[in-house]
C-alpha cells in the first residue's frame, strides 16, 4: 500500500504528538530539598539544641533537634545518633569541628516531612561563632563549612 505524502506526514505528526504526550505524563517530578544546619547550642551540661534550616519545594523552614548528648574527650554525640560533633576545638569566641549527621537522622527527618526525597547528609568541617544572646553554656553559630569526605573520629 502507497501513502501520499500529506498522509505520511499526518502519521508521522501523530506520532510525535501521542509519544511526547504521553512522555509528559509520566515524568516524575524531582522535589526540591536542601536541609543546613544553623548552629549547634549547648543548654546544659547534658541538653543540646541543632537548628536546621530546610527548604521544601522553595518554602522555608525551621527545625530545632532537642536532645541529650555525651562527651568523648572532644566529641560530642548528640541524641541517638542524631548529630555527631567530632574534634571540637575553641579559641575564644571561634570554634571548629567536624559535623556528621548521624544515622539516625532519616528517621528525624520523616518525622517532620511524610513524603521526604531521598536525599544525603555530607560530612564537614565547621568554623562557628559564638553566639552570647541567651542563657546557655555555648550557642555556636556556623559560619563556614566545608565538606568532607569522612571524618576522624580521634
Amino acid at each position: 500500500m502507497k501513502m501520499s505524502v500529506p498522509s505520511l506526514f499526518v502519521c508521522i505528526l501523530s506520532f510525535i504528538l501521542m509519544n511526547s504526550c504521553s512522555k509528559k505524563n509520566d515524568e516524575v517530578v524531582d522535589v526540591q530539598f536542601i536541609c543546613t544546619v544553623d548552629y549547634v547550642e549547648f543548654t546544659s551540661d547534658a541538653s543540646a539544641n541543632v537548628k536546621f534550616d530546610v527548604i521544601v519545594d522553595g518554602i522555608s523552614d525551621s527545625f530545632i533537634a532537642k536532645h541529650s548528648y555525651a562527651t568523648q574527650n572532644s566529641n560530642y554525640l548528640i541524641g541517638d545518633n542524631i548529630v555527631n560533633i567530632y574534634n571540637f576545638i575553641q579559641n575564644e569566641n571561634e570554634a571548629s569541628f567536624d559535623f556528621e549527621y548521624g544515622l539516625n537522622l532519616g528517621a528525624f527527618c520523616a518525622e517532620l516531612f511524610p513524603k521526604i526525597p531521598t536525599h544525603e547528609h555530607n560530612p564537614f568541617a565547621a568554623v562557628a561563632i559564638k553566639d552570647f544572646n541567651g542563657k546557655n553554656l555555648g550557642k555556636w553559630k556556623i559560619k563556614k563549612k566545608t565538606k568532607l569526605k569522612s571524618i576522624d573520629k580521634q
